[in-house]
């Protein structure tokens, strides 16, 4: 018998709440994006691989993504997870442009994307807000891929707007317990998210926590950019966490085992964050959904080994390579 979606919030969530430190509300009302140097780089990075930053209004806030790629592949929407922005996804991109169309968003209160203290950013509120923005600005049906928490809100994407994709893929996914708790879940359990990082020394210990292959060399070269964004976002960061944690998606509403899209599910067998066990679960809930395991491979596949990230994207995207007319959803 399989374990429920919603175990991971009900099991490990109300031990977290219970433990951690919630932040001050006066704080969190006068957070804003500081420091020159992120965004810098990431202008330079964008322009290098030829993709143009777009902006638009999403539930009353601006949403940014990058665009690029061929004008006629099919689409392709990249969502990172927790604690990150659309940047994850840099060393992935240069191997997908030739063929297809890429939106790479920072989801709603992320990255560059605007965040709100009066905003709610639950499961359920951002899987709203990523389908109004791809029906916005998508030309047809997409390549969905969402990455640790985006692959919660990919999933719920495919099972409540079907009309919007034409494959699924969860990429160490968040969103279901598996049978073996991983060193991350231990720590929510003590009310530790070792993914809010408050020094240096903290986002040196993220990356290595959510890295396998290559670790010293992605430390070594991500902790002084990663510092930039993730240690003043850290009372953003862990508010965020908390609303997550606080507001399980919404059980009246189509969920994982509702997916009829065409899934894949890639997941690091290294993976400290979520462990290789929940794809047992993905793949009870998603009896239809294919399975690759990277194997000595952590957490951020597209990061740790981008080519062979692709050729596994690549292969089972030729299956459901189709087009469509634009199809628009209520806002």
């Amino acid at each position: 018998m399989h374990k429920e979606p919603l175990d991971f919030i009900h099991n490990v969530g109300s031990e977290f709440l219970a433990r951690a430190d919630v932040p001050n509300e006066k704080t969190l009302r006068a957070w804003r994006p500081s420091g020159l140097l992120w965004p810098m780089l990431r202008d330079i990075q964008g322009r290098a691989l030829g993709l143009r930053k777009r902006t638009r209004i999403i539930d009353g806030k601006r949403v940014v993504w990058l665009q690029g790629g061929n004008p006629k592949g099919t689409p392709v929407v990249l969502l990172h997870g927790f604690g990150a922005s659309k940047e994850n996804w840099l060393t992935l991109l240069p191997l997908l442009t030739q063929r297809y169309s890429l939106y790479v968003p920072d989801l709603p209160g992320w990255g560059e994307s605007h965040f709100c203290y009066d905003k709610t950013y639950s499961i359920d509120a951002q899987v709203e807000r990523v389908a109004e923005w791809m029906s916005a600005v998508l030309p047809g049906h997409a390549h969905l891929v969402g990455s640790s928490m985006g692959g919660t809100i990919a999933a719920l994407v495919a099972a409540r707007h079907p009309d919007l994709l034409c494959s699924l893929t969860l990429m160490n996914a968040a969103g279901v317990q598996g049978a073996v708790m991983s060193p991350f879940e231990k720590a929510l359990l003590r009310g530790k998210n070792t993914l809010v990082a408050q020094s240096t020394l903290d986002v040196a210990k993220v990356i290595q926590a959510v890295t396998h292959r290559n670790k010293a060399v992605l430390t070594a070269t991500l902790t002084p950019l990663m510092s930039q964004m993730m240690v003043p976002r850290k009372k953003v960061n862990q508010h965020m966490f908390i609303q997550l944690m606080q507001s399980p998606p919404s059980q009246s509403q189509p969920s994982i085992k509702d997916i009829q899209t065409p899934t894949l599910i890639m997941w690091g067998d290294r993976d400290r964050i979520i462990d290789v066990s929940c794809v047992e679960t993905f793949a009870q809930l998603i009896p239809h959904a294919e399975i690759k395991l990277l194997r000595d491979v952590g957490h951020l596949p597209m990061l740790e080994v981008p080519s062979l990230t692709s050729r596994c994207l690549r292969r089972f995207w030729r299956a459901y390579n189709i087009t469509s007319k634009k199809t628009n959803i209520a806002a």
